[in-house]
């Protein structure tokens, strides 16, 4: 019993020890151990952090259909039927997809934030039914949504297509994927 105590109180000290050993092993140059290496770089991708201290996915620029908002985070809707979640907002994920060629078009979703849909993947534009909420004046049909068929905006339909115009006639879409 004896011999038990003096080792359950000898623990702390070993790992002080082991502790100040891997410091002094660093401080006579030899290095950290690595962090994991970034994913490289795809043309035609860009490189999502889905939650903090998850590793980044990869996500194809031109299979995005919408970006928009589900329970606080960014959620993105690829052609795949798939949804990505990402902690990173919106507008800097949109901002990116644009910059490498998504021809994306913002509107307002129903709680007044900023959802951007694909123009080249829009099938229909058209009135909203009873179905919607209150406040929703065009419904888009858009291939690829995760949980539904169409989203509801803020935009009368002559805006959502004064919108797709703009974006369509806008330089060809080239970010690969």
């Amino acid at each position: 019993m004896r011999r038990r105590v003096l080792l359950l109180a000898m623990l702390p000290v070993a790992g002080l020890a082991r502790a100040q050993g891997r410091a002094a092993g660093q401080a006579q140059g030899q290095p950290p151990p690595q962090a994991p290496a970034a994913p490289p770089e795809v043309p035609g991708f860009i490189q999502l952090q889905p939650a903090p201290g998850a590793p980044p996915v990869a996500l194809a620029v031109r299979q995005v259909v919408r970006i928009g908002h589900a329970e606080g985070l960014t959620a993105i809707d690829t052609t795949a039927f798939v949804q990505q979640r990402s902690v990173e907002p919106a507008e800097a994920v949109a901002r990116r997809l644009i910059a490498l060629g998504a021809r994306l078009v913002r509107l307002t979703d129903l709680n007044g934030a900023g959802t951007w849909i694909a123009a080249d993947r829009v099938v229909v534009v058209r009135g909203p039914t009873e179905r919607y909420a209150a406040g929703a004046r065009a419904a888009i049909v858009v291939v690829g949504l995760r949980f539904t068929t169409d989203v509801a905006v803020k935009e009368s339909v002559p805006e959502v297509l004064a919108a797709l115009r703009q974006a369509l006639a806008a330089a060809p879409a080239s970010g690969g994927g």
